[in-house]
C-alpha cells in the first residue's frame, strides 16, 4: 500500500519485525544504516514506527536486511518476509538497485494507473520502443 492511501502499513509490526531482523543479523543501527545507504536517522525512524520510507530506501533496507523487495509493505500488512528468498550478498551494488527498482515496481502495481502509464511511455521510450514489446 502507497503511503497517504487508507490506512497504511502497520508500522508498529514493521519496526518489530525491523528490529528483529537486524538483531538476528547481528547489525547495529549504524551498520544498516551504512549497508542500506541511508542515515541512521531513517533506520531509527523506521525502528520507531515513524515516518514510512519512501520505495527507493525501502528498496535498499530490504536489501541490507537480506529480504525481497516488497516485504517491508508485506510485513506492513499483515504478512510475513519469505525465509527462502533472503538475499545471501551485501552490498553488492547491481543487487540494492534492482531491489531498488522493484520497490518501484511493487509502488506501481499497487498505485494508480497515470504513474504506471508514465513509467511504460519512459520505458518504451528508453529502449526506443515506442509501440511496446
Amino acid at each position: 500500500m502507497l503511503e497517504g492511501m487508507g490506512n497504511g502499513p502497520d508500522r508498529e509490526r514493521v519496526a518489530k519485525y525491523v528490529v528483529a531482523r537486524r538483531g538476528a543479523l547481528g547489525l547495529t543501527q549504524e551498520q544498516l544504516a551504512e549497508s542500506a545507504g541511508v542515515t541512521v536517522k531513517t533506520v531509527y525512524n523506521l525502528e520507531a514506527g515513524g515516518r514510512w520510507p519512501q520505495a527507493r530506501t525501502r528498496g535498499a533496507i530490504e536489501a541490507a536486511l537480506r529480504w525481497r523487495s516488497g516485504d517491508l509493505v508485506l510485513v506492513g500488512d499483515g504478512g510475513e518476509p519469505d525465509e527462502a528468498e533472503r538475499r545471501e550478498g551485501r552490498g553488492d551494488e547491481a543487487v540494492r538497485e534492482l531491489a531498488e527498482l522493484d520497490a518501484y515496481f511493487a509502488d506501481l502495481r499497487a498505485g494508480a494507473g497515470d504513474k504506471r502509464r508514465m513509467a511504460l511511455a519512459f520505458l518504451r521510450a528508453l529502449y526506443g520502443e515506442p509501440d511496446g514489446r
